[in-house]
């Protein structure tokens, strides 16, 4: 004898689930998301890439204080999806804030951060002029 698992409307609870999930993702997202992030650590660096569609180059600012990177894009288009944005990222002691370099490709902002080298955290002489 075989058992086989039998739901009552099997058929009709898949079938919401599906709709639900296909349907769900129409319509305009939340304003209120926060552009995704994603960060990497190696071990001479770190990286961070940010979702920013629809925003320029000329949109964008970065600032750098006491190791907190804010991120700022303002879009003055009237059908920009999204308008405006402003996140703050702590960064880690150790990130050489001479090192940063950022790039914009295709709606996505690549910054790369150099670890503090050993020689650069070591002793050294300091000549005096």
């Amino acid at each position: 004898m075989n058992l086989i698992y039998d739901t009552p409307n099997g058929l009709f609870e898949n079938l919401d689930a599906f709709l639900n999930q296909t349907l769900g993702s129409f319509g305009p997202a939340p304003t209120s998301q926060p552009p995704r992030s994603y960060c990497y650590k190696g071990k001479e660096s770190y990286r961070l890439r940010l979702d920013l569609p629809g925003f320029a180059r000329e949109e964008i600012s970065l600032s750098l204080e006491k190791h907190k990177l804010t991120v700022t894009a303002k879009s003055e288009r009237e059908d920009a999806f999204l308008p405006e944005l402003e996140r703050t990222y702590n960064l880690s002691e150790d990130i050489d804030p001479d090192s940063i370099n950022a790039k914009l490709n295709n709606g996505v902002l690549d910054l790369s951060f150099k670890k503090f080298s050993n020689e650069s955290m070591g002793a050294r002489n300091i000549k005096i002029s």
